[in-house]
């Protein structure tokens, strides 16, 4: 397999409409001599995100961009880029810039060797500049791996690469739902179909643009709840 020539790098998008145009802009850059197709799809933001992305790059072949008419969530926008996509390999990213597209090369080198390839916040190299956030989600994601058995530091991370023979054996419309917690089913089912998985540091900047999304307690109840039913009643709810 050429490294070089075989990505589909897929990017949710809602109200990014000047984070994911820089997004792509670097991406296009850092990629320049690759074979790739990035594929967006937005949730019918009402900033005009996806307009603006055919404004932008609308001659460009590589750049599919795809709009959810009736907003369905992140994981579902996730999914629909997947089954749109065409290539072997499968990048995840946000669409917010807090994931670094110069680490893109390496992650893709890792899995000349590996399956699975997440960016861990929470291994040496890695960080967060939004120091109060870090901290918060570095415990809770130290309580998923040692209590509760998760295979890596960073279980929400968001931002990884996998080989799609691997992700066509998951069932697909039961991980890509929801919210971020789709991660969680990802690394837990990578681990459980015996997947080689392999961490390398990501440092997150804050966002250039826009707020976040997320609601750190709500989001850590929602994780938490889903945490403990992938331990606890795995093969018979997921």
């Amino acid at each position: 397999m050429d490294k070089k020539r075989n990505l589909s790098i897929i990017i949710p998008t809602y109200n990014e409409k000047e984070n994911v145009v820089l997004l792509i802009s670097s991406l296009k850059e850092i990629l320049k001599t690759w074979d790739f197709e990035i594929v967006i799809v937005d949730d019918n933001s009402p900033d005009g995100t996806h307009k603006e992305i055919i404004r932008k790059f609308g001659t460009d072949k590589r750049i599919k961009a795809i709009l959810q008419k009736n907003k369905k969530g992140l994981a579902s926008a996730i999914l629909h880029g997947i089954k749109a996509s065409k290539n072997e390999i499968i990048l995840g990213m946000d669409g917010d810039f807090n994931h670094p597209p110069a680490i893109i090369p390496q992650m893709i080198n890792e899995l000349q060797a590996n399956d699975f390839v997440v960016a861990s916040r929470f291994i040496k190299g890695g960080g967060m500049e939004d120091k109060k956030r870090y901290i918060a989600t570095y415990i809770f994601n130290k309580f998923l791996k040692h209590a509760l058995g998760f295979p890596t530091m960073d279980n929400m991370s968001g931002f990884y690469v996998i080989k799609r023979r691997h992700l066509l054996n998951f069932p697909l419309d039961k991980v890509y739902k929801g919210y971020g917690e789709y991660h969680l089913r990802l690394v837990f089912l990578a681990k459980k179909n015996g997947l080689k998985i392999k961490e390398v540091p990501v440092f997150y900047n804050k966002r250039a643009y826009g707020d976040s999304k997320s609601n750190l307690p709500k989001m850590f109840f929602l994780y938490l709840k889903e945490a403990f039913k992938l331990r606890l009643f795995y093969g018979q709810r997921l």
